[in-house]
C-alpha cells in the first residue's frame, strides 16, 4: 500500500472559515459585529498582498541577468 501525502493549504482553510464565518452572520446564526468580519477578510488580504511581494521580491533577487 502506497502512503500518500497529506497537504492542507493554510489560506485556503483560512478563506473557508471567512466564508463560513460571513454566511452564518447573514443567516443570524451568529452575532459577530460584521466589522470583525471585514477586519478578517482585511487581514486576509494584507498577508496575500504580503507574501506576494516577498515572492516577487525572492524571484527578483535569485534570477541572473542573462541565465537562460
Amino acid at each position: 500500500m502506497k502512503n500518500k501525502e497529506i497537504s492542507i493549504n493554510i489560506f485556503s482553510t483560512l478563506a473557508n472559515i471567512g466564508w463560513a464565518l460571513t454566511l452564518l452572520r447573514m443567516a443570524g446564526v451568529i452575532s459577530t459585529d460584521w466589522t470583525a468580519i471585514t477586519n478578517y477578510w482585511l487581514a486576509l488580504l494584507g498577508i496575500s498582498v504580503a507574501l506576494g511581494i516577498l515572492t516577487a521580491l525572492i524571484g527578483l533577487w535569485t534570477h541572473k541577468a542573462g541565465d537562460k
